[in-house]
């Protein structure tokens, strides 16, 4: 029976890591090197290790997901009220460019916007939006209520990012 031999840490063992550790060296300079070869802006070339550590840690380390996937955000829709005209003609050229995924993701529900925002929100659009709960001035009041009582993490989290 062959024994299994220690690799490198990956994934989850390198998420582990404390940041000055040197065995996360080789991802962030692996990073770093296919951001320069795909020509990415100076700016993300000078990008903190900690700054780069957070993103990878966001997925496990796994380079080619980070740089196949780098948006930093699930867009699950992208809805769009009243556009002018001229977004219609803008998507149009910008779409061949998108993955069949974020074209399903993005909608355009014009000036006639009532209907349609209603079949993909049936639950939670305020009563100015054609929703039959909650105002606009009382889902405001509640995230104002919610911001208030979150005061002492939000404070933490701004005292670690700093």
């Amino acid at each position: 029976m062959a024994e299994a031999r220690p690799g490198p840490p990956a994934g989850l063992q390198l998420s582990a890591l404390p940041d000055h550790s040197p065995l996360l060296q080789p991802s962030l300079a692996e990073l770093r090197r296919r951001a320069r070869a795909a020509g990415a802006p100076a700016g993300l070339l000078r990008s903190t290790d900690a700054f780069l550590l957070r993103f990878l840690r966001a997925r496990d380390f796994d380079l080619d997901l980070a740089w196949r996937d780098s948006f930093p955000l699930k867009v699950r829709g992208i809805h769009l009220i009243n556009e002018p005209i001229i977004f219609h003609a803008v998507f149009s050229m910008i779409k061949p460019f998108l993955t069949e995924k974020i074209k399903e993701r993005i909608h355009m529900h014009g000036t006639n916007y009532k209907r349609s925002l209603h079949q993909h929100f049936p639950d939670i659009l305020p009563l100015e939006y054609g929703g039959e709960q909650f105002s606009m001035e009382d889902i405001c009041q509640e995230w104002t209520n919610f911001v208030m009582k979150s005061e002492n993490y939000l404070s933490s989290i701004s005292q670690i990012i700093q």
